[in-house]
């Protein structure tokens, strides 16, 4: 059983003390895929209000650095793909075809199984990594169903699950990264291979965990 902490101990938790203050948070970013794919995204540049980002799309106030009075210990990475992001009723798992739901699928495994990603920080390559496949993040979707188009008998070996990349974080543990207050840094990716084809427009997202260090209030 987790212990109670004493009166005493509770000013560790106060929102209200001097100097630093430490969160759980991540930093992340997230971009449009077109079907025509290009060979190189570049993440953190775009801060909220800037083509059209909002909040759901990046919690950057600033362009490729963080604000005075904010630093980031990055402790891991990771590298999300949401296939076929049209966002309308007709285009969800449940309500498109057969062969639509093996589209995204097959879109998946197209591009976590290619690309490499970069990770600099003050014009220094800090990461270089491939495939995208070894940034598995640490929540997704998951679907599991049988599904066939009208007059078809389900075929479970064709027609069963969903395609997400799995396994253990990307961590960066023991060489964690420090971002100070007003220090450049990116991420992008990379298909020197030559652009991925999709079947419909997709999203991705990298998000970088870690801790937050803030001024008190």
């Amino acid at each position: 059983m987790k212990q109670v902490p004493s009166r005493a101990q509770l000013s560790r938790y106060s929102v209200k003390r001097e100097g630093y203050e430490a969160i759980r948070q991540t930093l992340y970013d997230y971009h449009a895929l077109s079907a025509t794919a290009v060979t190189q995204l570049t993440f953190f540049a775009l801060p909220i209000g800037q083509g059209g980002k909002t909040l759901s799309d990046t919690n950057m106030s600033l362009a490729g650095q963080l604000p005075s009075g904010i630093e980031f210990l990055v402790q891991s990475i990771e590298v999300h793909f949401e296939a076929n992001r049209t966002g309308t009723a007709a285009n969800l798992p449940s309500a498109i075809g057969a062969d639509a739901v093996m589209n995204r699928i097959n879109d998946s495994f197209i591009f976590y199984n290619s690309g490499n990603l970069t990770f600099d920080v003050l014009q220094k390559t800090y990461l270089q990594e491939a495939p995208l496949l070894r940034f598995a993040p640490k929540t997704r979707m998951g679907i599991e169903g049988a599904v066939s188009n009208a007059g078809e008998v389900a075929d479970a070996t064709q027609r069963l699950g969903n395609a997400y990349a799995q396994g253990r974080p990307y961590l960066l543990s023991p060489a964690d990264i420090l971002l100070n207050s007003n220090m450049n840094f990116g991420v992008t990716l990379n298909w020197p291979e030559g652009a991925r084809t999709y079947t419909d427009i997709a999203r991705v997202g990298i998000v970088l965990d870690g801790i937050l260090y803030r001024k008190s209030q």
